[in-house]
């Protein structure tokens, strides 16, 4: 290590802003805190430790590229390629899973040796860049294809992006940074100041994208290939969102240390941390306040405009729940409790916003739906509630008023809550393709959700004494999927709203439970009955 270190001081020496700005890009802060895991037995993952720590070696060879100072250095090698920060990566044939090579810069090439004596040129691969075409206050992002520490799972392995893919990605990025620059200045500004870093991923479905940030990686993001630039511009300023919230809570603390997952969060299909609510409350609002702008752009119409006011009304519905429920949280420190005040302050803004009246009802369908099925998958009432019901119910007699609040016992995988929103997405999108999906279920059905029913189209389509009859069919034959109850709540409250609808989206929880005792009993109530019976109590 130590012919590393003085590399990297000789490196520094000839340019020291070239490598003041390489050991701030993201991954070096990933690497440095996951070796020390590594070495504290805080961690495992499949690579040698010698693997990790030999990433100095690169950062040293990387350096010194940057700066032209000549070297020879040992470097570690994952399938033959060694990422080097910042600068790209070099191939090297025939070497085992793990190996090591010696690399050597000269005026004119870099070569290396491999572990079993062979000497060979290399070229180095250049990392993708986004943004070099666009010019202005565009910053250049690098696409990160190969680095091991670019991901949630560490080591990564390198899977280069093809040049057809890249090139997509170029483009979806010139249309984001021009709508960012138009319409979102501030977002623009932060984001060139601030995104140095993108993993790219896959492409997913249109309406399940895919994005994540490492807390330990400031200033990196891994999204899917986008759809398009909107997509692409409001990933990006959420997952930078995240990038902030976790540089501010290493200065300044805005929870305690509660790492009970007890929190309602409308985005996740798992009860979540409040650390992890505060997280999504800050990062949801910005997406808030994004499509409160874009929704108004003068070239949106038809579908694009229904799909851009449905995902501002019912983010704006998210957040006004969670930040409700953050508020309330004790756990907050009394900076978390100033920066949540702000936060509402922002939501304020938003809340006089007008929607049209239908995709309004969408949201609020969506959320609901959302809210009821996470009570199903998660919250589990007193057994002591549950047996006096059953008791109640078989005597006759009316219902207990209602008992203790559910204790949350999280399901430890859960399935996917959103998929009657999504399926709203498509029907707003292309009334066609929705069709064609129900009848027909394309591969893309899978990632939506893999327990998509006829009844949940029905329902998203409108067709609601279909969907009731459907949903109460399913549940005649015992089912617990938590989309079925959440489903049949919504179908019975539009054709007749009351008790019944009430409790099947209120406590779901409680119905499923006394259901599912009785039928211990060998006694199937009807569903709806039992729901409008529970209703009634007190």
């Amino acid at each position: 290590m130590d012919v590393a270190w003085e590399l990297l001081v000789a490196a520094e020496r000839a340019d020291r802003e070239a490598v003041a700005a390489l050991l701030s890009r993201p991954q070096v802060g990933v690497w440095s805190a996951h070796l020390l895991r590594r070495l504290r037995n805080r961690a495992t993952d499949i690579a040698p430790v010698w693997f990790h720590i030999g990433q100095l070696h690169l950062l040293a060879v990387a350096a010194a590229i940057s700066a032209n100072v000549r070297f020879t250095m040992v470097i570690p090698l994952w399938d033959g390629i060694a990422t080097l920060p910042g600068l790209g990566s070099i191939h090297v044939p025939d070497t085992a899973e793990w190996d090591h090579g010696t690399l050597v810069s000269t005026t004119l090439e870099l070569t290396v040796k491999t572990a079993g004596g062979a000497v060979r040129p290399v070229k180095r691969k250049p990392i993708h860049i986004l943004g070099g075409e666009v010019g202005g206050t565009a910053p250049r992002i690098q696409l990160d294809d190969t680095g091991p520490y670019r991901g949630l799972t560490i080591p990564e392995q390198p899977d280069p992006l093809p040049d057809s893919s890249a090139d997509r990605w170029n483009a979806a990025f010139t249309d984001a940074w021009a709508i960012l620059e138009q319409d979102h200045p501030h977002r623009a500004r932060e984001l060139a100041r601030g995104l140095s870093v993108i993993t790219p991923r896959p492409a997913a479905y249109r309406f399940r994208p895919h994005s994540g940030s490492v807390s330990d990686g400031y200033g990196a993001a891994i999204i899917s290939e986008p759809h398009d630039g909107a997509q692409l511009a409001v990933t990006m300023v959420h997952e930078y969102q995240h990038s902030k919230l976790n540089a501010i809570g290493h200065v300044v603390p805005l929870t305690s240390v509660d790492p009970s997952a007890t929190c309602y969060a409308p985005w996740r299909d798992d009860p979540r941390p409040v650390s992890g609510l505060y997280q999504g409350v800050n990062a949801f609002l910005a997406v808030a306040e994004f499509w409160q702008r874009h929704r108004r752009r003068e070239h949106l119409t038809g579908s694009d405009a229904a799909l851009a006011h449905f995902e501002f009304a019912l983010v704006r519905m998210q957040v006004t729940e969670a930040l409700g429920t953050l508020r309330r949280r004790p756990s907050l420190t009394e900076a978390g409790r100033r920066f949540a005040t702000r936060l509402a302050e922002r939501l304020a803004a938003l809340t006089e916003d007008s929607v049209p009246a239908t995709v309004l009802a969408a949201a609020e369908t969506a959320a609901q739906d959302h809210r009821a099925a996470w009570r199903v998958s998660h919250l589990r009432p007193a057994r002591a509630h549950v047996l006096e019901c059953v008791e109640r119910w078989r005597a006759g007699e009316s219902a207990p008023i209602p008992g203790p609040a559910p204790v949350v016992v999280a399901d430890s995988a859960p399935p996917r809550l959103d998929a009657k929103a999504i399926l709203t997405r498509v029907l707003l999108s292309d009334r066609g393709e929705f069709d064609a999906m129900s009848s027909d279920p394309p591969d893309e059905i899978r990632q939506i959700a893999t327990d998509l029913t006829e009844a949940d189209f029905a329902l998203v389509a409108g067709e609601h004494d279909r969907a009731h009859a459907l949903y109460a069919a399913e549940l005649a034959e015992g089912s617990n999927r938590p989309g079925t109850w959440s489903g049949f709540g919504l179908a019975v409250r539009a054709l007749s709203p009351g008790a019944a609808s009430k409790t099947l989206l209120e406590r779901p929880d409680v119905v499923r439970a006394v259901r599912n005792e009785l039928a211990l009993t060998g006694e199937a109530p009807d569903v709806e009955r039992l729901a409008a019976w529970l209703g009634a109590d007190g």
